[in-house]
């Protein structure tokens, strides 16, 4: 099992879109992407341009590389909702073939475009040392499952894993942006594998289990204070994160959250 994080989907499927690398798809939704590529309303408000090196990589980019991306995309206006929206239903109208039959980009495309928004917003936090929030946030999670016994579910991983590695002001930030999202928006993760409203609700659960109940509580609060100060205010509330052991899902959120890939 792969997991690559939501927040870098939007990296990544905007760089392939920008490299033109769309050989696979139907004519149809060849013809759409390549509309979106020159759209300039689309192209005042994201640089696909600055980031289509990454449409090579096989693999989550380095975190220089990460960084310039982000540099790119928080240096442009956020798109409006009303674009994202117009954007993702004329995406859907002349991909959906290919979204059915499991194509990769199209895929990576309809998730990206469905969850702009709290991606974006992830992306964009900065930490108390003025590093982006996500790029933090991955290099916890790599530690804790690196560190993890060979093979061991990615569940009991989280679970025991150090709170001073999940219970950030970078991670509150994020997770509220996504839970948030998630409660106005509750079709908008449908598409997306595993991310059924029970596993979200045990993923939620775990979190205040390691966090403390006002972790997630709907504020996304400042990421830029220092991280000393949710570790005494978060409360290791076991029964909670048990229960995400109990019923492991195929994802764990760690920076947002994590899309799994079979």
């Amino acid at each position: 099992m792969k997991y690559i994080y939501f927040i870098t989907l939007l990296i990544l499927a905007s760089a392939a879109l920008g490299s033109a690398q769309l050989d696979g798809l139907s004519s149809t939704c060849q013809n759409t992407l390549t509309q979106f590529l020159g759209d300039k309303n689309i192209n005042n408000c994201f640089p696909f341009s600055a980031i289509t090196p990454l449409a090579t990589t096989t693999t989550i980019p380095d975190q220089n590389t990460l960084k310039t991306a982000a540099d790119a995309i928080c240096a442009k206006p956020k798109c409006s909702d009303n674009l994202v929206s117009t954007t993702l239903n004329q995406f859907k109208t002349s991909c959906q073939t290919d979204i059915s039959n499991n194509q990769t980009l199209a895929q990576l495309v309809n998730v990206a475009l469905s969850l702009y928004s709290p991606m974006r917003d992830s992306i964009c936090y900065k930490n108390s040392t003025g590093g982006y929030c996500f790029i933090e946030s991955e290099a916890a999670a790599e530690q804790i499952l690196q560190s993890a016994p060979k093979g061991q579910n990615p569940a009991f991983t989280f679970a025991g894993a150090q709170k001073n590695q999940v219970c950030t002001p970078c991670n509150k930030a994020i997770f509220n942006t996504f839970f948030n999202y998630q409660n106005v928006n509750p079709s908008a993760f449908s598409d997306v594998q595993n991310a059924t409203g029970k596993n979200i609700n045990d993923v939620k659960g775990a979190i205040e289990g390691k966090c403390g109940q006002n972790f997630i509580d709907g504020k996304v609060g400042d990421s830029t204070e220092d991280p000393q100060k949710f570790q005494t205010e978060s409360a290791n509330q076991k029964s909670s994160a048990a229960s995400l052991v109990a019923n492991p899902v195929n994802f764990v959120v760690l920076v947002g959250s994590l899309l799994a890939m079979l």
